[in-house]
């Protein structure tokens, strides 16, 4: 694809065919990069043909300088280099002799040439990398906002029922936790997994007693959850290890942390279809860090 139309058109239908409505922003980016990246096939442009011209003349002038050389070295030999080779090429050389200041000149005003020409030809290049650079940005926020549109007006249609949340409150069936200013102990942390599950929808939501690698922290009917509870950000691992308990045990798996994930560990998340959330315990807040815990937090865990 060449023009912002056409990646706009693109966007749209990959906003319009998306599993995950609620995808976020910087996921709906990714998408729309590893699908429109591989079309893009843009136009020679005036950088371009500029990098082009200048790489001409640097040759050219390349050459020149090298021949010129050449020629002055040949008419600077002394006649002890020059008698060995046959007599009609010693005249030729010694023909040179003459020439040798005007050689001396060319010569360094064509190395001259060549550094400059070299430095024109690599400006122009930056420049032409710069324009295609900026060229495949453009397709590709045109196919993210094509994207974008195509998923709000779904979600228009579909409706956000933030009014769940909001019955759960009044019915007082599982209260939101409260803030815990002096924050938690990591096992405090799986109660409050526990209850943030619980006024999701997970109403019979507990912590376990077991423990091990991949093990479940919390469990319900239809969902376990890991907690983390510590400063750094999870990487793949721990996820890996969920989705394997996931598997071979049937419920659907969630990952809380007090912190955050690595990039690597949210797109295996993606692929796996696990929801990663992030708690503050100090605050009362629980954010969804990937579409499929904004879903959740949005539709609930019923």
């Amino acid at each position: 694809m060449r023009s912002v139309n056409s990646a706009r058109d693109a966007g749209t239908r990959i906003g319009r065919s998306y599993p995950d409505v609620w995808v976020p922003d910087e996921i709906l980016m990714q998408v729309v990069r590893s699908h429109i990246g591989p079309q893009i096939k843009l136009q020679r442009s005036a950088q371009d043909r500029a990098a082009e011209g200048w790489s001409t003349t640097f040759t050219t002038m390349l050459a020149l300088a090298l021949l010129t050389g050449s020629l002055l070295v040949l008419s600077l030999l002394p006649e002890s280099v020059l008698s060995p080779f046959p007599e009609s090429i010693q005249s030729v050389i010694r023909a040179l002799d003459p020439w040798s200041p005007l050689l001396t000149l060319v010569s360094i005003a064509l190395v001259l040439l060549s550094v400059g020409t070299g430095l024109a030809l690599r400006r122009a290049r930056q420049a032409a990398r710069d324009r295609r650079r900026a060229s495949v940005r453009a397709l590709i926020q045109s196919g993210f906002q094509g994207a974008k549109v195509a998923l709000e007006r779904r979600r228009a249609k579909q409706g956000m029922p933030l009014d769940r949340d909001m019955a759960r409150d009044m019915t007082r069936n599982s209260l939101r936790p409260d803030p815990a200013r002096l924050g938690v102990t990591p096992r405090g942390a799986e109660e409050l997994v526990a209850q943030w599950m619980r006024h999701l929808g997970e109403t019979d939501a507990e912590v376990t007693s077991y423990r091990g690698d991949g093990g479940v922290d919390v469990g319900g009917r239809k969902y376990i959850a890991q907690v983390k509870h510590y400063a750094a950000n999870v990487g793949v691992a721990p996820i890996r290890e969920l989705a394997g308990v996931a598997s071979a045990d049937g419920r659907s798996p969630l990952f809380f942390t007090s912190t955050g994930y690595a990039p690597g560990a949210i797109e295996f998340a993606d692929r796996s279809g696990i929801a990663l959330f992030m708690y503050s315990a100090e605050l009362g807040e629980l954010h969804g860090m990937n579409g499929r815990a904004k879903t959740l937090m949005i539709h609930g865990l019923n």
